[in-house]
């Protein structure tokens, strides 16, 4: 949850030498005991570890909502929040072995370890639509175990022996069934009871080893088997299938005249289907490849299943297996590694990985429909359809083709990437960090308007790296520049700052930073579903996306009916996921850097992006690694002080 994508904005992380200027006034503070550390989640709530208990604060009106006491002295390590749910992890002090996972906004526990006689937990996976959490760990001798938690007791519902310990996804199949996959085999199971309904491997020549297979499932948690990989997935353009592939690995030692040893390693990829209902195979035969286990991408036309070692990419119908790309159904070759795949109404848009980001366009047959692919440098990080053009950004470069043709209506590819591109004022922006030069894209037609070439004039040798859009204009930044451009290509105003050396001042304005980021990249994937973003590492738009837009509906593909429903768990994540994923398509009116007021003291500097002005500071006094957290949306700092947490807005 700590890794933010190059083309979002950032937090200033920069410092200033200046003047004092007035505090900010506190809008509250929350009576919650000395502090030993703090979190923001990704939807807005505060969470508080003290040695009393980790608590958890009311960021609107400043009140300590809840406290579990078991948790007290929790160690900030031992915190997690769990991607792409509503919940949050902790460790209990001293037992970095448990495990609680609690919903924030409520401290309601959904899991506790010691309460279901599970440690050393692995892995997790959070079935909304059956309310339940399928946990893989250990008993208490050590042995490995699945268990079926309720999510709303915390309670075990049911467990498994150590034949479920390696599990590779596992899925809703309605209400009151669960689709799992292990390394060698598909299941599905009874929700309430764990009844077996059916078992299924991907190869069919494993049923007849069904008992060796079980025993390397069995055994899974403690024997290494180097090259075993396995995959399976559902999707809603096949809603009665289910999908497995699984990687082998054999090894084969030779020995020459000269006694010299030569260990060749060649690997097979199964991929199946079974019907969700009984379990019987869809598909005639697995299809059988001579490769690694690759990309497996649901695309409206079929699987597309590309190669983990090799060019080979193929796409396969969902009912028969049987290929639907190149000569007699057997695949083609992409420029690289297959990385992801955005459907362009009847054709596909590929992109792959080696030195540089490749992306083909092909139609429904497989054929490229471009003479020669796009290269830019660096992996493929956002794609908007623009009329007749789409625009490509990987993490370095920027280029926009012609859909038709695959030429670029750019001279040359704009130097910076997915980061210096903004989406506002009825139009795409792209700053070209090598020459200055800002172009306006229509997002109707992709055609691309050189506004002017703007002298930024960055010092510290940087270049900008991000680019936002603000009524005011476009704020250009980089880790020390700062600076806004009108929508004229006008430099309003521009400032520079030395960097702080002690890391631990700026922790806390990188974390939200990272939370932003990771938040956005969940909330858009959601919302792009069905424009066909293949990839949650490739944001992609068209003229109908906008981010504005209500998230309940796109994320029941995730929660299931309890999104729906706002039921249970989900209820006030939903409602803070629309909030937020709302704001996160706004900028914050706020820019916070960091500053020296005086040799050994700090402050956070409250910055107005409008104009540059400075709208007062946050005192963190002499502590070099000061506890404050940003909440990167609002705009709110929380500061920790001698009673408790302190807000500024």
């Amino acid at each position: 949850m700590r890794r933010p994508l190059p083309w979002l904005p950032t937090l200033g992380l920069i410092l200033l030498h200046t003047a004092g200027h007035a505090q900010l006034k506190p809008d509250w503070t929350a009576a919650t005991g000395p502090v030993d550390w703090m979190r923001i989640t990704s939807a807005g709530a505060l969470v508080v570890g003290t040695a009393e208990g980790l608590k958890g604060v009311d960021p609107k009106a400043g009140t300590v909502a809840w406290t579990v006491k078991e948790l007290g002295g929790a160690p900030v390590d031992g915190y997690r929040e769990v991607e792409r749910t509503p919940f949050v992890s902790v460790a209990p002090n001293g037992h970095p072995e448990a495990l609680f996972i609690l919903e924030p906004f409520t401290g309601q526990v959904v899991f506790s370890s010691d309460a279901a006689g599970i440690t050393n937990v692995t892995s997790t996976h959070f079935l909304y639509a059956n309310e339940a959490i399928i946990v893989v760990g250990q008993d208490a001798g050590r042995k490995a175990v699945m268990a079926c938690v309720d999510m709303g007791t915390g309670k075990v519902r049911w467990t498994k022996d150590d034949s479920f310990s390696r599990i590779t996804a596992c899925n809703s199949a309605g209400s009151d069934a669960i689709l799992l996959s292990t390394l060698f085999f598909a299941y599905k199971l009874d929700s309430s009871t764990g009844a077996e309904l059916w078992k299924r491997s991907p190869d069919p020549g494993f049923e007849k080893m069904s008992g060796m297979a079980a025993l390397l499932d069995k055994g899974g948690a403690n024997i290494n088997l180097p090259g075993v990989h396995g995959v399976f997935l559902t999707t809603p353009h096949a809603p009665e299938l289910c999908f497995m592939g699984m990687q082998t690995e054999r090894r084969k030692e030779t020995t020459d005249a000269q006694g010299k040893k030569t260990v060749t390693v060649t690997y097979s990829t199964f991929i199946n289907a079974f019907r969700i209902s009984d379990g019987s195979y869809a598909w005639a035969e697995p299809l059988r490849m001579p490769q690694q286990l690759g990309t497996l991408v649901p695309l409206q036309h079929g699987l597309l299943v590309g190669a983990g070692d090799n060019r080979s990419v193929d796409l396969l119908d969902y009912a028969t297996g049987a290929g639907r790309w190149g000569k007699g159904g057997k695949g083609i070759n992409v420029k690289g590694i297959l990385a992801g795949a955005v459907e362009v109404d009847e054709h596909t848009l590929l992109t792959s990985t080696g030195s540089d980001g490749v992306v083909t366009l092909v139609d429904a047959s497989g054929a490229e429909a471009w003479k020669k692919p796009v290269r830019l440098e660096g992996a493929v990080r956002r794609v908007a359809l623009l009329g007749s053009a789409v625009l490509i950004a990987s993490e370095s470069e920027l280029d926009m083709v012609e859909l038709g043709t695959g030429l670029s209506r750019l001279e040359k590819p704009l130097q910076g990437g997915a980061g210096l591109l903004a989406n506002g004022g009825g139009a795409f922006w792209a700053l070209d960090a090598r020459s200055g030069q800002l172009l306006r894209i229509d997002p109707a037609d992709g055609t691309a308007k050189p506004v002017a070439v703007v002298q930024l004039g960055f010092e510290g040798k940087e270049r900008p790296t991000q680019l936002e859009w603000t009524p005011q204009g476009l704020v250009a930044s980089s880790d020390q520049n700062l600076a806004l451009i009108s929508p004229e290509g006008q430099l309003v105003y521009r400032r520079y700052h030395a960097a702080p050396r002690e890391s631990g001042l700026t922790r806390a304005l990188k974390y939200a930073s990272a939370v932003r980021a990771a938040y956005y990249t969940a909330a858009f994937g959601y919302t792009s579903a069905a424009f066909g973003a293949a990839s949650q590492s490739i944001q992609v738009q068209d003229a109908g996306s906008a981010a504005a837009k209500e998230v309940t509906g796109a994320l029941s593909d995730v929660y299931g009916a309890g999104a729906t429903a706002a039921a249970g768990a989900t209820a006030r994540f939903i409602q803070e996921a629309n909030a937020r994923f709302k704001a996160s398509a706004s900028t914050a009116e706020t820019h916070y850097l960091m500053s020296e007021a005086e040799k050994g003291s700090y402050v956070l500097r409250a910055l107005r992006k409008s104009d540059g002005a400075e709208l007062g500071t946050v005192p963190l006094g002499r502590d070099r690694s000061p506890r404050y957290e940003v909440d990167a949306f609002t705009g709110s700092v929380y500061l920790a002080t001698e009673k408790g947490v302190t807000v500024y807005h």
